[in-house]
């Protein structure tokens, strides 16, 4: 730890010594491209987007039939950036004893970092349930990586925001099947996902969506007081200057152990998409976490309920531990208790027992407790939301 404070010391010298003509410059670039980030894609430009999008549907070429893939393409500043949509067929779930003609609204989830979309009884559970269900991978992601690409990396939470806004659009459209039907739309947010789309609904209009669910939301990092308030904010401020600088590789924990049926799990899954170790970081996307967890601390205003789940223990080791079966070994769960009410006026906290980082991959029973617990969250949120809804007519 006193080499670690005498580093962030001896860089935060330099960092006073850094010409303020650059920094002024770098931040008045950063801020310009948040901003066109953050500019909501218009229904013409969405409309084109679903117009190219639906004539290239595929058969999903990790998960096969019936899962089907989409390609999403978006330019919200100067880069393009390429996602996937995959789509569960509504009424394709083996685990239904039948199906209403119509969804009674949609579902769509977004990953982790270092993720991707595989959990087919996730898929299967909420369609069973009577959602349409969708997931994306994200640029740089899964299904959306290309050879050369920084994989998992981002510069800013704000990124995806315009490849959501499309993701959106294009299942609404898919679900509907033609018909002008408003389903409630519902955004479940794994770890990072969980650091992302709350961002995005905060400045999106959060009265358009049902609710907010989060499984194991990256609400704050689980390193030390210290590193958490001053190391990472000096490496964030040093990272304004230099984004592309390679971050010192970390160990990873050894959470894929705990979930392949080859090792401790019961999951099969592609190791080149979810690896075992982390991908190169770079110091640009420790100041995007680090921005858009303080985003989050400062206070959001979501309207949407709020269901934010998270295991009972947080396992503090990077080497293997049986503790792994039955942890969160990503996150401080104390902290995601913390920071969970910063997201708004209507959030439900439920802790999961034994529940592992990702709590729908961990054993049955404890899984089962998770769906359960979304389900009867999502039951009451969409009906509030329709008795709104009949109120306003």
């Amino acid at each position: 730890m006193n080499k670690l404070k005498s580093f962030v010391v001896a860089a935060s010298a330099v960092l006073l010594f850094t010409t303020s003509a650059n920094a002024r410059l770098a931040a008045c670039k950063e801020k310009k491209r948040d901003e066109a980030y953050s500019k909501q894609l218009s229904a013409a430009t969405l409309q084109t987007i679903i117009d190219n999008a639906l004539p290239q549907k595929a058969v999903d070429p990790e998960l096969g039939e019936p899962y089907q893939v989409y390609p999403i393409d978006v330019k919200p500043y100067d880069k393009v950036f390429h996602a996937t949509l995959i789509e569960y067929p509504y009424g394709s779930s083996p685990r239904a004893l039948t199906h209403e003609p119509n969804s009674r609204g949609i579902i769509l989830y977004v990953h982790g970092y270092n993720d991707y979309f595989f959990q087919e009884e996730l898929a299967e559970k909420s369609d069973s349930a009577g959602f349409a269900f969708f997931a994306i991978d994200l640029h740089y992601n899964g299904r959306s990586y290309s050879e050369g690409e920084p994989r998992s990396d981002m510069r800013s939470v704000k990124e995806y925001y315009a490849e959501l806004d499309a993701a959106i659009a294009l299942s609404k459209s898919i679900a509907a099947k033609g018909s002008n039907a408003k389903l409630p739309f519902v955004i479940l947010g794994h770890s990072q996902g969980g650091l992302i789309t709350p961002n995005y609904l905060n400045e999106r209009n959060s009265e358009d969506f049902a609710a907010l669910v989060l499984n194991s939301p990256f609400l704050d990092y689980k390193n030390s007081w210290f590193v958490r308030n001053v190391a990472f904010p000096v490496f964030s401020d040093i990272a304004l200057l230099l984004p592309d600088a390679p971050a010192p590789k970390q160990e990873a924990p050894k959470y894929n152990i705990s979930l392949l049926k080859s090792e401790k799990g019961e999951w099969e899954f592609n190791r080149e998409l979810k690896s075992d170790e982390w991908p190169q970081q770079y110091f640009g996307y420790l100041r995007a976490t680090t921005r858009g967890i303080k985003w989050i601390h400062a206070g959001m205003k979501i309207k949407a309920p709020i269901l934010m789940m998270r295991s009972g223990c947080t396992v503090n080791t990077v080497k293997w531990d049986e503790d792994y079966m039955r942890c969160d070994c990503m996150l401080d769960v104390n902290l995601l208790e913390k920071w969970a009410p910063k997201l708004g006026n209507d959030v439900t906290t439920v802790t999961i027992e034994d529940g592992m980082h990702d709590l729908f991959l961990s054993r049955k029973d404890v899984r089962d407790k998770a769906y359960r617990t979304m389900f009867e969250f999502l039951d009451g949120a969409i009906l509030r939301k329709q008795i709104v809804v009949a109120q306003n007519f």
